[in-house]
């Protein structure tokens, strides 16, 4: 990457969390790993391109007060878990996560995948909703988000 391109995406990073309205968390579990990082840089999971869209949308939605579709959907039958929503190259990922632990910050706590209207893995907002109790329990199961 040029030196030219490497400061601009510095200081796009350094005005949005200047502007936040949300901070943004990933989940840890257990043996303290960071989940959503190691999603993010699997290679045949998200590819390059892919990761950087997801990332893009992560961007805009921290400086965004109120978050709507298409971009972000609450599920429904599970009671605080938000979707993000993430189109590329025709495949649908979706961010599951919620509003918390504290104001003004959003927990991503599974990635998933949607396939004709359904979860990869389907138990993928169950597993959202366990670690959305993990994270309230106990704050030391999150870490800020990097953005790379």
């Amino acid at each position: 990457m040029s030196l030219v391109k490497e400061n601009l995406l510095a200081d796009i990073i350094f005005l949005s969390y200047a502007m936040n309205e949300w901070l943004f968390w990933d989940y840890i579990d257990e043996r303290g790993v960071n989940l959503i990082q190691q999603w993010l840089r699997d290679g045949r999971e998200v590819p390059v391109k892919a990761r950087a869209k997801i990332q893009r949308i992560l961007l805009q939605l921290s400086g965004t007060a109120l978050w709507t579709r298409p971009l972000t959907s609450n599920l429904d039958d599970y009671a605080g878990i938000v979707e993000i929503r993430v189109l590329w190259m025709n495949v649908q990922y979706r961010l599951l996560g919620f509003r918390g632990p504290g104001l003004r910050q959003f927990t991503i706590l599974f990635p998933a995948k949607e396939q004709g209207g359904e979860f990869v893995p389907l138990s993928a907002p169950d597993i959202a909703q366990t670690r959305m109790q993990a994270v309230i329990a106990d704050r030391r199961r999150v870490r800020e988000h990097i953005f790379n």
